[in-house]
């Protein structure tokens, strides 16, 4: 049996976080971050299979995130999700490997099956297997 990809949410905002868990939680597990440094150190220990990302969060700029993660993963799905209404950061995110840029506010159902159908195209994790002590 494989178990279910996770998501990375990377918002300043609680209550973003909050709503995104809530919205995701049916279709993936849901890892939550509020600055880029929490985020790179649930990359590096937990895999996710896709990065929820704000362009403007603390410690570092959104778009210097999704360059950091995709070193540290290239096959690591990213999905901008933002207020900026910046066609010129739109780009740049593209640019370097986002897969999608969504401004808020969203449509929930809309989100949620957009993610759905992003980790639909990623292989399965496997179970760990059990170790045998003897």
């Amino acid at each position: 049996m494989a178990i279910p990809h996770s998501v990375l949410v990377v918002d300043d905002e609680a209550d973003i976080r909050q709503i995104l868990l809530c919205v995701l939680a049916p279709v993936c597990e849901v890892l939550a971050a509020a600055d880029g440094t929490e985020a790179l150190r649930l990359i590096r220990s937990r895999r996710p299979g896709l990065l929820l990302l704000d362009v403007a969060i603390p410690g570092m700029s959104g778009l210097d995130l999704l360059a950091a993660a995709r070193w540290l993963d290239p096959s690591l799905l990213v999905v901008m999700l933002t207020g900026e209404h910046d066609l010129a950061v739109a780009k740049r995110a593209l640019d370097a490997g986002a897969r999608a840029y969504i401004t808020k506010p969203f449509e929930q159902r809309a989100l949620r099956d957009e993610i759905a159908r992003l980790l639909e195209d990623i292989a399965p994790v496997p179970d760990r297997p059990w170790r045998v002590l003897t």
